[in-house]
């Protein structure tokens, strides 16, 4: 491509019938509400689409990823990779692990249920999942019998794939105990810079795939023993996120608990809950 064609690639501006059918998109198959103020946002984020794709005009590249080709192609979820946000790291909102570690896993011992099953929903790029896992195997350590298993799930098929790989560096191991890294990270040479990467006592323990919560049927109703769906029911239209709500309420065991988001509250979509802290709920019904 030669420096012309980039220029003419970077100076194209998407306009409002394109960005209806973005946001028209992103509602129907993912739940996600778009603003009118995000078109400055989507445009940045899809013009690296433009140069990966060879379509150098918005018109004809959303027509072509919204298509049954783009389906077919892989284009369509590169698009939905661009226009999800994966903003995460370990021990992230670290009060809410807190109480995971000293209120809910003493509980669920205390009642013999085991194994333990947790779903990260919205896993990002893995470091919620890790986390959990590192929690899990300190409990178990001092538990005898206790068994747990992590189920990590993400729209977006790219950062699924950083999960499964598991390396890290720079900002997103900021939050990371030296005790912790060194027990259960390996260091990972990615060119000249110095990574991490999960060994096989968090790997062996978490399971992740691509999932939308719009609309998911994957797992049984009544399965796990705690969700965390944190900062990412924000993107969801409010009659999407009373849906998704309730859909991982089902998936929820009764006495189970579900975990948002510190800027989320879900006590409006379902009676079937009670707040236990800011944005910790029980299942009681």
């Amino acid at each position: 491509m030669d420096y012309t064609e980039t220029a003419n690639i970077y100076s194209q501006k998407l306009q409002e019938p394109e960005f209806k059918k973005i946001q028209d998109f992103m509602l129907t198959k993912l739940g996600v509400k778009l603003a009118p103020i995000k078109i400055v946002m989507v445009n940045s984020r899809l013009i690296k689409r433009l140069k990966a794709s060879g379509i150098h005009n918005f018109p004809d590249y959303i027509n072509y990823a919204l298509s049954t080709e783009g389906i077919r192609s892989g284009e369509q979820q590169s698009m939905i990779d661009e226009l999800t946000t994966h903003k995460t790291e370990f021990f992230r909102e670290n009060e809410q692990f807190d109480f995971f570690k000293d209120e809910v896993l003493p509980e669920f011992v205390k009642n013999y249920r085991t194994p333990f099953k947790i779903w990260s929903a919205g896993c990002s790029s893995g470091e919620e999942a890790y986390t959990m896992a590192m929690l899990l195997n300190e409990f178990q350590f001092n538990h005898f019998g206790f068994n747990f298993s992590i189920e990590g799930t993400d729209v977006s098929k790219a950062v699924v794939e950083k999960a499964i790989a598991g390396i890290y560096g720079g900002a997103n191991i900021a939050g990371l105990d030296e005790k912790l890294r060194k027990k259960y990270f390996i260091p990972f040479k990615d060119g000249k810079e110095d990574k991490i990467q999960a060994g096989n006592a968090l790997k062996d323990k978490v399971k992740f795939s691509v999932g939308n919560l719009a609309n998911y049927v994957t797992y049984p109703n009544n399965m796990f023993d705690v969700i965390f769906c944190r900062n990412t029911l924000i993107y969801f239209e409010d009659n999407a996120k009373r849906e998704v709500v309730n859909n991982l309420l089902r998936k929820i065991k009764l006495g189970g608990y579900l975990f948002v988001g510190l800027s989320e509250t879900v006590s409006q979509y379902s009676k079937d809950i009670k707040q236990m802290r800011p944005s910790v709920y029980k299942k009681i019904g």
